[in-house]
């Protein structure tokens, strides 16, 4: 049975056995915020491929998400008893690898056959990455592990995690977008988030799902008793509990990487901070883009997040990721995702 007073130390602790490590920055750099900027809503950060010298490394970024997939897409039940698999194996066998890696590659080959309209999870993989890298916030669902299974539904979130700080548990909503442009992308993601919040069924049902399915399995005891409580919605209790969308926006800026500089024997960093800097004099554009489209569905701008990742080419970033899997790129992976010919507002 619960506690009428929930242990916040109980509750924190329970969350920091879920949270994996990340070195996400070592593909993916983020830019600092400008002193003395105003405070504009949604929060915005801008998030760029770094620079193997002159040449953005995309393979880089590709091999590193590939890695992440395997925390990404399996559940932490199944993690652990793969670990405890190798953990027994005698001389350091790794015998077990090829298996793991094999229910990884069947989770996306079985996604990719059975929904081949859909081609965004790359993009979620992403979220994940961010989410534990910028945010901090457990894994409290293996969405891709669901979305394999005939009977769970294909659509809704891409991620839920969670943080607890100060006393208060931050539970954070992920959308990702793989697009074209950022505008697009901006746009897509206003439309996914309106939909969710219209939804109280599907709230619920995601909900339902950190309970029934979710990582928490791997807690026992107190610790799981009590993040339950706090994550019940119809819990009557006041718990200090707020809820965060998280969007998380991939898209193709061809345009900025391709202003480059002369290569010299100079500083090779000098490549990457010239982008860099093309990169942020564009943020006020972007958040001015974000903002509007986020109010034009009625949407709490204060309650939003975006991490707008800048690749040179989404369709390539895809392309290597599955190659890094070790499966073979589909037609839909090497097509552009949306081609948006409308005017976009953030180009006027």
């Amino acid at each position: 049975m619960a506690s009428d007073n929930p242990d916040s130390t109980l509750i924190g602790t329970a969350l920091e056995k879920l949270l994996n490590d990340s070195d996400l920055d070592k593909v993916i750099a983020c830019l600092s915020e400008s002193p003395g900027r105003e405070v504009w809503h949604p929060s915005l950060k801008l998030l760029h491929l770094r620079f193997s010298e002159d040449v953005p490394d995309i393979d880089a970024l590709a091999e590193h998400l590939s890695s992440a997939s395997i925390d990404y897409v399996l559940s932490r039940r199944r993690r652990d008893a793969f670990y405890a698999e190798l953990s027994k194996s005698k001389n350091s066998s790794l015998k077990a690898v090829p298996k793991i890696m094999r229910a990884v590659k069947d989770a996306f080959i079985e996604f990719r056959t059975t929904y081949p309209e859909r081609a965004s999870e790359v993009g979620e993989v992403l979220a994940y990455c961010i989410a534990l890298h910028h945010l901090g916030a457990s894994q409290l669902v293996s969405k891709m592990s669901l979305k394999t299974s005939q009977n769970m539904p294909v659509h809704g979130l891409d991620g839920i995690h969670a943080k607890f700080e100060e006393g208060v548990l931050t539970i954070f909503f992920l959308e990702s977008k793989v697009t074209s442009t950022a505008s697009a992308g901006g746009r897509d993601y206003a439309k996914s988030l309106a939909g969710f919040g219209s939804n109280k069924k599907q709230y619920l049902r995601e909900y339902a799902l950190i309970g029934d399915v979710g990582n928490l399995d791997a807690l026992e005891g107190s610790e799981r008793e009590q993040l339950l409580e706090f994550l019940d919605p119809y819990s009557s209790k006041d718990l200090p509990k707020r809820e965060r969308s998280i969007g998380v926006i991939c898209y193709s800026e061809g345009k900025l990487f391709s202003n480059k500089i002369p290569v010299d024997n100079g500083n090779p960093q000098k490549h990457e901070k010239h982008f860099q800097s093309l990169y942020a004099a564009d943020h006020d554009r972007h958040q001015k883009n974000f903002s509007s489209q986020l109010e034009k569905h009625g949407i709490t701008t204060a309650k939003c997040a975006i991490y707008l990742v800048a690749v040179p080419d989404v369709a390539v970033l895809r392309e290597e990721f599955y190659r890094a899997l070790g499966i073979d790129p589909a037609y839909s992976d090497k097509a552009c995702e949306d081609c948006d010919t409308e005017k976009e507002f953030e180009d006027e």
